[in-house]
């Protein structure tokens, strides 16, 4: 009776398993279906994108354009890292301008999911700390908690060391039992806020089964089940049922695709998973495809967390071609007394090597832009290393002249010069004061960038190229792009360092690239170039 028992027991496990491994393979089917149709889903999305923005620039009002601004970051936000930030910044500012407690929560948070896709947590953390909830509805309150959930749970799948990880999900929770009590309990929002606090608590089975009641709800947006069927192939993954993680990844993978979501992560998971079981074809083709999305958003942790992968997955590939090609060689000597054989082994190995190589320059080509991202950090640690040692100089001299001129003053305050006290607070002084500032600036850009004014002057024609004074300085021109090209792209910012208006920096902005000789459009990214 035992004997039967487990019998049955084995049977209806291999059939379940079975069962499960054809509705995984079903599911990559319809993702490779799905993905020969990727460059129309992002031409839609371009269109939607496109409308948008043509509404836009005819907003009547201030409270049209801040609606239309954050109407765009919701379209860029898992599209296009850098328009998403633009447009959130823009719809801050309009926030500010309009006075209203609910749109400033609400663009601040906008600002935070894109620190939080960089990787920036402690920007991230430092914009969630200024936000004010007083005076604030519940509605925006929502999003404040969602995001605050979302930012420290991300922190602490970021950081897996104690007892900082353990700090973070805490936090998480707090904000998530905050969003809870502002929804209505067995909606939607409430379900999906249930389950992820699940899943974070390790109470796997119970997130499955929430989840999986919020996937049947009818209302459910396409991105929002692409969210929840990652987060099912996820658990799944953790409970080592393989073939149902890559179902419900594949599953995630399709959604993603169908919304041209390019801040994801199911088809790099499910490339990964398809590579640990010999599957080299698919699994290079799914992480290309996860590193094209990454670039192509381009917020660097996701191009790092796509690209550590890819070259290991190329290298079996080369490896396996290698092998491939080892044995046909073998073949063919010894099919050589053959000639239909030579024939046939010949046209083999040179099919095979046309693979080889082109498998070969897959690889250099990843690894020439896996040197493009470290050059960019090398770049980045060059700058912050040169502005952080000039500005510890700069601060001690102004700290010496300050007390001169401290010491200066009191002198004559104790002996009541009153007439040499006013000489001495001089603004010619404060002007020099600013254009040494602007000198120094001027010396250590230029030891970063030498060839930034050749290149500048590039993009205008002969009449519009403009040379400094003397080959250490700047004109007000491209010191405003010098500024652009550190990632200061904030005219506020730009405006208080230059002593300009706002309006004057916007001026300067526009009038250079109607001078320009490329597209408005593209101006700023050919100074990043540089």
């Amino acid at each position: 009776m035992k004997r039967l028992l487990l019998i049955i027991t084995l049977t209806t496990l291999c059939g379940l398993n079975h069962s499960l491994a054809q509705e995984a393979s079903e599911e990559i089917h319809k993702l490779d279906q799905s993905l020969n149709r990727k460059s129309t889903f992002e031409k839609s999305k371009q269109q939607q994108i496109g409308k948008l923005k043509s509404v836009s620039r005819q907003a009547a009002d201030s409270q049209a354009a801040y609606s239309n601004f954050i109407a765009l970051y919701d379209q860029y936000k898992s599209f296009k890292y850098d328009s998403a930030h633009y447009y959130a910044s823009e719809s801050m500012r309009m926030a500010e301008k309009i006075g209203k407690a609910d749109y400033i929560v609400e663009s601040k948070c906008a600002m935070i999911f894109c620190l939080i896709s960089a990787g920036l947590y402690k920007e991230a953390v430092d914009m969630h700390h200024s936000i004010d909830l007083e005076h604030v509805s519940t509605d925006y309150r929502r999003i404040f908690y969602s995001i605050a959930s979302r930012l420290y749970y991300d922190m602490a799948d970021f950081n897996q060391s104690a007892p900082y990880h353990a700090d973070y999900i805490s936090c998480g929770h707090s904000y998530t039992d905050s969003l809870l009590a502002c929804l209505q309990p067995q909606s939607s929002p409430w379900l999906y806020a249930v389950a992820m606090k699940q899943m974070k608590e390790e109470n796997f089975d119970e997130s499955f089964a929430t989840f999986r009641k919020l996937l049947r709800r009818a209302d459910l947006d396409d991105h929002t089940k692409a969210i929840v069927t990652s987060c099912l192939g996820w658990i799944a993954i953790s409970q080592n049922e393989r073939e149902k993680a890559k179902a419900f990844l594949a599953q995630a993978a399709i959604y993603d695709n169908v919304t041209a979501t390019k801040e994801n992560t199911a088809l790099r998971l499910l490339g990964g998973m398809l590579y640990e079981e010999g599957d080299v074809e698919r699994a290079t083709r799914y992480v290309r495809l996860a590193l094209d999305d990454a670039n192509a958003y381009g917020a660097r942790l996701r191009k790092i967390q796509v690209g550590g992968i890819l070259p290991i997955i190329e290298q079996d590939r080369y490896n396996i071609l290698k092998s491939e090609r080892n044995a046909i060689t073998a073949a063919f000597a010894i099919a050589i007394l053959s000639i239909a054989v030579l024939v046939v082994g010949t046209y083999i190995i040179r099919k095979q090597n046309r693979k080889l190589r082109q498998a070969r320059a897959t690889i250099e080509q990843r690894n020439s832009e896996l040197q493009q991202a470290n050059r960019s950090l090398s770049e980045a640690n060059a700058i912050k290393d040169e502005y952080i040692g000039r500005t510890f100089y700069q601060n001690a001299e102004y700290i010496n002249k300050v007390e001169k001129l401290y010491k200066a003053i009191d002198r004559k305050i104790t002996t009541k010069r009153y007439e040499d006290l006013r000489a001495s607070l001089n603004e010619s002084e404060l002007i020099a004061e600013r254009k040494s500032m602007f000198a120094d600036f001027d010396d250590t850009f230029l030891r970063l960038f030498p060839n930034y004014v050749d290149r500048y002057n590039q993009l205008f024609d002969e009449k519009d190229r403009k040379m400094p004074d003397n080959e250490k300085a700047l004109t007000n021109e491209m010191r405003i792009y010098a500024l652009i090209r550190l990632g200061i792209t904030d005219s506020e910012r730009i405006a208080a360092f230059l002593d300009y208006s706002v309006h004057t920096i916007n001026t300067y902005k526009t009038r250079i690239k109607n001078k320009s000789i490329v597209e408005n459009d593209e101006f700023e990214s050919r100074i990043m170039a540089i």
